[in-house]
């Protein structure tokens, strides 16, 4: 694992990244790098985990749906009023695939007034939207406010702020207990992001595209929670589980690679956190890593070389 973490290019001096792997032999810890000047990066070091949080909103869609509380045909304008007229050929299932037609961050960056990235500023500027990027479920493109949406939409249904829905729903039962959703403010017992690519990126506020932070050794427990086996529901597992034409699945990224059935889904903030969770469930591998160093790409080449390593590939 040391190895390993060293080929992608992290050291002991720079950026921090933790990483646990489960397969059918047991499970395997690492870590090296800085959270903070002088504080070692740790399996139980909190750091954010971007579009990783995306899975947690789909799973408890897919609770609501299983438990006849959410229908994804329903319109995107039922939950959310103050949207548009166009919000009304918008239903919850393209939301939870990105096939939606919501504007992107670009254009929503433009006019958000307020210089922070959060859910009530996203939405405020998705109603100043006259329009959408194309008609709804004619194509896929990765969309960050669909997801806010949805998280919105959650909330509402269940009438709980959604990082107490997420903790009442996931975290706790899956003994997460260190894994939350802040709206705030990052926590302040967190890695910070590395200074060399902070930059003037504001703090990640917005609740359903990102929010969360957990340790890898949580999202260890998270992946546990979604393989075969686990006590979740056999429903929702079913759901989730199940992509669309475009491989992907309520906050899932779903593949074949090597022959073998990949469920993964990665997560960043280019102020300085990566984080990416890998699940193999033919094989009972599950792979769980997150770093404060910026690089998706060396976080995607470390997460490659133990899924190649622990599941016997050259």
């Amino acid at each position: 694992m040391d190895d390993l973490i060293a080929a992608a290019g992290y050291t002991a001096d720079g950026p921090g990244v933790a990483l646990v792997v489960r397969s059918p032999s047991g499970i395997l810890c690492a870590a090296t790098g800085l959270a903070r000047p002088d504080t070692p990066f740790t399996v139980g070091t909190l750091s954010y985990l971007g579009s990783v949080a995306k899975q947690m909103v789909g799973v408890c869609a897919a609770m609501l749906v299983v438990e006849g509380l959410l229908d994804v045909e329903s319109p995107l304008r039922q939950w959310l009023p103050s949207l548009p007229a166009w919000a009304a050929t918008v239903r919850i299932r393209h939301l939870i695939h990105h096939t939606s037609g919501l504007p992107g961050d670009p254009e929503l960056q433009d006019r958000i007034v307020e210089s922070r990235w959060d859910s009530p500023s996203v939405l405020r500027a998705l109603a100043a939207c006259p329009d959408l990027q194309f008609p709804p479920g004619s194509r896929q493109e990765y969309c960050n406010a669909g997801y806010i949406c949805l998280a919105t939409v959650l909330s509402r249904i269940a009438d709980t702020p959604f990082p107490d829905l997420a903790r009442q729903r996931l975290f706790e039962p899956f003994g997460m207990a260190q894994t939350r959703f802040c709206p705030d403010a990052p926590p302040s017992d967190a890695a910070i992001g590395h200074p060399d690519v902070a930059g003037d990126w504001p703090l990640p506020l917005s609740i359903g595209d990102g929010g969360a932070w957990s340790t890898a050794d949580d999202l260890r427990r998270w992946n546990d929670a979604l393989m075969p086996g686990s006590a979740l529901d056999d429903r929702v597992r079913a759901l989730i589980g199940t992509p669309d034409p475009y491989g992907y699945a309520w906050g899932i990224a779903v593949s074949r690679v090597d022959g073998a059935l990949v469920h993964s889904h990665g997560g960043s903030w280019s102020g300085g956190w990566t984080a990416r969770t890998v699940r193999l469930p033919e094989h009972g591998i599950t792979i769980a890593a997150l770093s404060n160093d910026g690089s998706v790409s060396r976080m995607v080449d470390l997460t490659n070389r133990i899924r190649q390593s622990i599941a016997g590939r050259p």
